[in-house]
């Protein structure tokens, strides 16, 4: 389990993919909310770490329902746009203050112990494919007035 900002933690989803990104992103997040001064170029590299992400996700959704798949890609939606907000005040040379980075971090954490979650798990149910018998292995499991009976 990886250790976030005040105690909180990043559960593993069951992916490698998915667990490698996201603790990049942690990694982004963490140095934010350390209280080390962030401005443009440290949500900039989140925004960029994020996206690519999200990419990642978005294939994998093909497993869940229609409205799953719009609900999830909404959340990626907003927490872009709330990045690109914070961008855009760092553009200003307006301060990003902590309270931000905290606000996101905590999005990140709440929707990566959740929503992939669930999408990294429904992912796999779905390629859980039924055993597949030849029918020689078949017919070799039957017992043998069986197998006459069925090759006459």
């Amino acid at each position: 389990m990886t250790r976030a900002h005040d105690g909180c933690s990043l559960s593993p989803t069951g992916s490698g993919v998915i667990d490698a990104e996201h603790g990049a992103i942690l990694d982004l997040l963490s140095a934010m909310t350390a209280g080390a001064p962030f401005g443009l170029a440290e949500l900039t590299a989140l925004r960029r770490e994020v996206a690519e992400h999200f990419a990642t996700e978005a294939a994998e959704m093909v497993v869940l329902t229609a409205e799953r798949r719009e609900r999830h890609e909404h959340a990626h939606r907003s927490y872009l746009a709330s990045i690109d907000a914070l961008v855009d005040t760092a553009k200003r040379g307006d301060p990003v203050t902590d309270d931000d980075a905290n606000r996101l971090m905590l999005w990140f954490i709440v929707h990566s112990n959740t929503a992939d979650t669930e999408l990294v798990e429904t992912a796999r149910r779905a390629g859980d494919e039924p055993p597949m018998i030849s029918m020689d292995e078949w017919l070799d499991s039957l017992d043998e007035t069986d197998r006459d009976a069925l090759r006459s």
